[in-house]
């Protein structure tokens, strides 16, 4: 029997039971599609963690009161680490003003969220950021018009913008933004520059931000708020040397004693890859663990309804022996019923579980992406259950003597 005959003579005995056999898969298409769709979520999760470093720079250090993701990996010190002191503006320029030989470049910012109207048109919550003015070195501020504010406006703290190309959209409506101006928490600030379009994940619309020098953003919002500060080091691995210098300056600021723990964080991209590793591989396991049991059980299922059909069957068998069929005709015959049985499955999952993943994604803020090996192994592990499950029961059916098959009713 040719592989395209045995598959055209299994589909038509699924086809006539077809309730059936949409029951018999429904384990391998669950299967297949938690794992699509997980899949595809957490592969879109890379691409977002690859942005966030790309942003930050895999050679940027960030001083930080608090370490933000410790709340994943130790929540206890990271509530001990809510007492900690601000990170202020002296910081930052006691950090400028001493010879931090392992940093060629540092910035300041602090960000919010406000409301951004031009003639009566207006952004409800617009990202807005407070930086110094070596911000372009910092974050991705390609401008499309006009130019970025400069160390003059931010020392004395110049009501000027730089905004993003949403904010100029919505609010401007076609008009030039260079020049006008836009209010800002009440506060007026003339805009200087457009950002050029960039894409989002998560929900997170990089477009709907307005860039202020940083004393004006605390003019608006208040001084009493905490600084990040930025530094850039000019060689990758000078990254360790840089961050013991900038631990030992902060340390000696705020006067702890060499058995006192930090009370502020120096962080880096690598701890977001060290911290989605963790996780993932973490998901990946439990996934593996949950899928298996699925498939296991689907390929029970499997086995035992093959198991039926060749009790049902019996005399199609005896006759197709008696004809001259082979003991292999009959095992092949089994054996491409239960493997394209399992193979629909598969392909049904793979289909529900890109939709899952991109209903996912519309309905929240998690990205997805389609990966061409998880299609092949969606496929490759519904052709081995297949294979696998299908073997006894086709073997059952070539072991069956044509004499007595015949006598079957």
């Amino acid at each position: 029997m040719h592989l395209g005959e045995g598959i055209r003579v299994a589909l038509g005995s699924l086809w006539s039971y077809k309730l059936r056999t949409i029951l018999t898969i429904l384990g391998n298409i669950v299967a297949v599609t938690s794992v699509i769709a997980v899949v595809s979520l957490i592969d879109g999760m890379d691409l977002f963690v690859r942005q966030e470093i790309a942003e930050e720079g895999s050679n940027v250090l960030t001083l930080r009161r608090v370490d933000e993701l410790q709340a994943l990996t130790n929540f206890d010190e990271f509530l001990d680490s809510l007492h900690n002191p601000d990170i202020t503006l002296e910081d930052y320029r006691a950090l400028r003003e001493v010879d931090l030989t392992s940093v060629d470049r540092l910035a300041a910012f602090d960000r919010s969220s406000a409301r951004v109207e031009h003639e009566g048109r207006s952004i409800r919550d617009a990202r807005v950021e407070g930086w110094t003015a070596d911000y372009p070195s910092f974050r991705d501020s390609e401008l499309s018009a006009g130019r970025h504010f400069n160390a003059f406006e931010e020392r004395n703290s110049r009501p000027v913008a730089v905004i993003g190309s949403e904010v100029a959209e919505r609010v401007f409506r076609g008009a030039s933004p260079v020049g006008g101006t836009i209010r800002v928490y009440g506060r007026h600030l003339e805009v200087i520059g457009v950002l050029e379009e960039q894409s989002g994940f998560l929900g997170h619309d990089p477009n709907v931000v307005v860039v202020a020098p940083l004393g004006r953003f605390r003019k608006i919002f208040g001084a009493r708020r905490s600084l990040s500060v930025r530094l850039r080091v000019a060689e990758i691995a000078s990254l360790e040397d840089a961050r013991h210098e900038v631990r030992m300056h902060m340390r000696i600021r705020h006067g702890l004693r060499p058995a006192d723990e930090d009370d502020f964080a120096v962080t880096s991209s690598e701890r977001i890859v060290t911290l989605w590793k963790s996780i993932s591989q973490a998901i990946f396991t439990a996934l593996v663990l949950l899928v298996s049991i699925s498939l296991v059980v689907g390929g029970v299922v499997i086995m035992n309804i093959m198991l039926v059909s060749v009790t049902e069957r019996t005399r199609e068998v005896g006759t197709r022996k008696a004809l001259g069929a082979r003991r292999v005709d009959i095992l092949w015959q089994f054996l491409a019923e239960s493997v394209t049985l399992s193979m629909i499955g598969g392909v049904l999952g793979i289909l529900l579980g890109f939709g899952l993943a991109s209903a996912i994604s519309v309905l929240s803020p998690l990205p997805y992406a389609i990966k061409p090996w998880s299609i092949l192994a969606g496929l490759f592990v519904t052709f081995g259950v297949g294979i696998f499950f299908g073997i006894y029961p086709a073997n059952r059916a070539a072991r069956l003597d044509p004499v007595e098959a015949l006598r079957s009713e």
